[in-house]
């Protein structure tokens, strides 16, 4: 730790700010800091929800704390400092919340890593939680100025919906705090709406994970997260009004690219096989498609419907080169991980398309200004999640109830052309479809739904 403290103390009051702090605390290699993992070390209370270690106050405050399982602070406001949290050990939620005119909403959530850093601005409502049931969670805490004490912190408790201020006796951010740690405490003092209020009518939310988690390890979430919805999924797509009619206006607009003759059909990402179901109802040769996908439990559905079924990741998988007539790859080109394996991608199903052979996908519009994307980038550059590996239009996300997570990226019309020249497509066209708002139909505003491409092999 003394080269942490050396290196902060280093720094010039005058080159104080909040980037500039940001810019250090993300240059920290956070296998190179010694910390104890001992509770007993770190100073508390009866009442600690948490326990910390302050190393020095000069020129601003640099303290570890440590979180038992499950424990969390208050909902607080930061008035009149900031800094930034680095998770050392274990994993953390990073919580922040919207205040304005006596009224308290969830705003994000953010999951931390080892290595994840929570961004804590000035004027910043949130909370910090260990989302583990077993582990600890240790926590590199950097305030400029420094806190000396909680004295003037305001705290929030949604289930009474109580401020209290707390006092310089205060060891936490937590209305466990006894009553004489508090300039004042008021009760039925504002309006809460929590995450599962904001969420309830809406099927999936928001999720960042800090640091970008790796290809196989996202790989490895996206199997765990389709296997969740594997019993429900198709059941989801016909009952969800815009989603069914999205995807039907796609599975009709391919169908008109069918030819006449027998054709061979790979289906990538296709999960059940009920969209190439679909596709292929009204083909006069009766094909099937090959449903490649890496949820087990979606091909088993896919099986039982009487398609071919493999079992991979699609860029893990060699296949024939100019083999097949059609490929498409629906509602889940965007679930791959990185630039350089969407371009590897695209290099592969050229190859595996027979001359005149036509690939058909669809992606999210960064632009759609009824969907994620202008959130997604303005969540990128607020918490400055390009340090933290991500590409601009990255998104994690989780589905209402789930438990498991998903990533996914949005693009735009630029970076889709550029992708496919560079993978060797030269006739493209790009078509916007309704999704959130006029879902299914065919429009020239690109301020609206997604993309969907055709592209040909030469």
């Amino acid at each position: 730790m003394d080269f942490i403290i050396q290196r902060f103390q280093s720094i010039k009051q005058s080159e104080l700010s909040y980037r500039n702090l940001g810019e250090i605390v993300h240059s920290l290699d956070v296998t190179k800091i010694k910390f104890s993992q001992n509770e007993n070390d770190y100073e508390k209370s009866e009442a600690s929800q948490y326990f910390r270690k302050i190393y020095t106050t000069e020129p601003l405050e640099l303290a570890v704390l440590y979180w038992p399982p499950n424990s969390e602070s208050a909902i607080h406001y930061h008035n009149g400092f900031y800094g930034y949290v680095l998770v050392l050990s274990g994993e953390g939620e990073n919580i922040e919340y919207h205040w304005k005119n006596n009224i308290l909403s969830h705003s994000l959530t953010m999951k931390c890593n080892v290595g994840g850093i929570m961004n804590e601005p000035d004027g910043v409502v949130h909370s910090i939680k260990n989302s583990s049931n077993t582990k600890p969670l240790i926590t590199l805490h950097i305030y400029y100025p420094a806190l000396t004490n909680l004295d003037n912190l305001t705290v929030f408790e949604p289930k009474t919906h109580t401020i209290g201020v707390l006092n310089e006796k205060a060891l936490n951010a937590s209305f466990t705090e006894p009553k004489e740690h508090f300039h004042k405490i008021e009760t039925n003092a504002f309006k809460f709406i929590s995450q599962e209020q904001k969420i309830e009518s809406k099927s999936h939310y928001i999720y960042p994970i800090l640091p970008k988690p790796s290809e196989s390890e996202i790989y490895s979430m996206l199997s765990d997260y389709y296997n969740e919805q594997a019993h429900e999924y198709d059941e989801f797509d016909i009952a969800h009004e815009s989603r069914n009619s999205y995807t039907t206006a796609i599975n009709s607009k391919i169908a008109e690219y069918l030819s006449q003759g027998e054709i061979t059909v790979l289906d990538i990402a296709g999960g059940t096989g009920r969209r190439s179901t679909e596709i292929l109802k009204n083909h006069p040769f009766k094909s099937t498609a090959t449903i490649l996908d890496m949820s087990e439990e979606m091909l088993e559905r896919a099986k039982a419907a009487g398609h071919q079924v493999t079992h991979s990741t699609y860029n893990d998988k060699l296949l024939e080169s100019c083999h097949y007539d059609l490929i498409y790859f629906l509602y889940a080109f965007g679930h791959i991980p990185s630039h350089s394996s969407r371009l590897e991608s695209l290099r592969k199903i050229h190859t595996e398309l027979k001359p005149g052979g036509i690939f058909c996908f669809d992606v999210f519009n960064r632009g759609n200004r009824n969907e994620w994307g202008p959130n997604a980038i303005k969540i990128y550059h607020t918490h400055r999640l390009a340090e933290a590996g991500y590409d601009e239009g990255d998104v994690f996300y989780r589905k209402s109830g789930g438990h498991t997570s998903a990533f996914l990226h949005y693009f735009s019309r630029d970076e889709i052309k550029s992708l496919l020249k560079e993978a060797g497509f030269n006739s493209v066209q790009i078509f916007n479809i309704g999704y959130v708002k006029n879902p299914g139909e065919w429009t020239n505003d690109e301020s609206e739904g997604n993309f969907f491409i055709v592209a040909h092999k030469d």
